[in-house]
């Protein structure tokens, strides 16, 4: 599938990358609130995972853990690829600070470090 040409999927993805949670989840929201298609959930799969580091970052590693459940779970029928981001290597990055977190509740998000999100384009 080819990469999606909103400019706000770029943006999004670029402040997912730099660590802006709260902005990206902001940013896809938008997108994600006039999509009507197949492409939802995609959306909102990012949006949790992003909102999960934000929560993290918070000091909340319950919401972390919830939300980023629910974000792998929304993003598993798009693997490997979808519109140019790299699902697989999200999905893979997001899990293991899942299973860091449920390890030790007192993992840090600069402790985990996110994964990045990558465009194969």
């Amino acid at each position: 599938m080819e990469l999606q040409d909103d400019p706000r999927f770029i943006k999004g993805i670029e402040e997912f990358n730099s660590g802006r949670f709260f902005e990206c989840h902001e940013t896809l929201e938008e997108i994600w609130l006039e999509e009507r298609g197949e492409e939802r959930q995609f959306y909102q799969g990012i949006i949790q995972i992003a909102a999960g580091y934000y929560k993290l970052e918070q000091g909340v590693p319950a919401g972390a853990l919830k939300l980023w459940r629910t974000g792998i779970e929304k993003l598993q029928p798009y693997s490997p690829v979808y519109l140019g981001v790299n699902v697989d290597a999200l999905m893979t990055g997001v899990a293991a600070n899942l299973a860091a977190l449920e390890k030790d509740q007192q993992k840090t998000a600069s402790a985990l470090g996110a994964p990045t999100i990558q465009l194969l384009c």
